[in-house]
């Protein structure tokens, strides 16, 4: 084989530990999550699961849990910025590559292009226990005090299927509406210490004052900000040469890098 299609294999990991984004402060004792995660390298089987005819997040957990080394660790359970960060080591120690593109668009003279990434270079931002207190809001006309959460992959997966569901049910109505309020709703824990029924979340949304509304949907902005790789990488366009900024999202790039 070329050298191209197999890196080098010198001194290969087999298994590697990562420190998650989280540092495990966002889970609780029953979660059994820890600080940090050991991942060993993708083998045949993890890679024909990505050729499943099922939802990407599914797709995403089951791969992580069967490369997991830990002891009783549910990789549905973790957190979607903590699974985000696993995913893309476990790509860099599986496939012994950094390199990661993004496709660009510039804002300004709309021109597209790929900025081509060293993973490794990206910082990662960690959670400390002072940034808790940000997840609990008052908000400033109703006074309710809502303390948030970040969703894991297993509420994205059921909140996938839930929307299929309701497409399937409503396929006239309104799915936008849908989307806003059920995404909405995952971020919150308990409304004054109560945990509201999944049913009862769009009314108490729906009827939020304005003001209140965007009080919360300003505070999960931010919650999605605390921590995990640096979300504002700054690329040059190359037309007009201005600077553009993009995240890191996960593409088919993850798995399947492009030439």
């Amino acid at each position: 084989m070329s050298k191209e299609a197999l890196p080098d294999i010198k001194n290969i990991k087999s298994q590697e530990t990562f420190t998650l984004p989280s540092k495990g402060l966002l889970y609780t004792e029953e979660d059994k999550i820890p600080a940090s995660i050991t991942l060993r390298r993708m083998t045949t089987k993890e890679d024909k699961m990505r050729l499943r005819n099922q939802s990407e997040f599914t797709i995403r957990r089951d791969i992580l849990q069967a490369c997991i080394m830990n002891e009783d660790v549910d990789a549905g359970k973790l957190k979607l910025i903590d699974a985000n960060l696993l995913l893309f080591r476990l790509r860099s120690i599986s496939l012994l590559s950094d390199q990661y593109k993004v496709h660009c668009r510039c804002p300004l003279c709309g021109a597209e292009f790929i900025n081509e990434l060293n993973l490794s270079d990206i910082p990662i931002k960690y959670m400390d226990k002072k940034k808790l207190d940000l997840f609990s809001v008052v908000l400033p006309i109703s006074q309710y005090k809502i303390n948030l959460k970040l969703p894991s992959l297993n509420e994205s997966i059921k909140s996938g299927e839930d929307f299929n569901e309701y497409v399937k049910a409503f396929p006239d109505a309104d799915h936008e509406d849908y989307l806003y309020t059920s995404t909405t709703s995952m971020y919150i824990k308990d409304i004054n210490g109560n945990r509201l029924m999944k049913e009862e979340l769009p009314n108490f949304l729906d009827n939020l004052d304005i003001l209140d509304s965007r009080e919360l949907m300003d505070r999960v902005s931010e919650l999605q900000e605390l921590y995990g790789f640096e979300d504002d990488i700054i690329a040059q366009c190359p037309a007009c040469h201005q600077d553009v900024h993009h995240g890191l999202p996960i593409t088919s790039e993850l798995f399947t890098p492009s030439k």
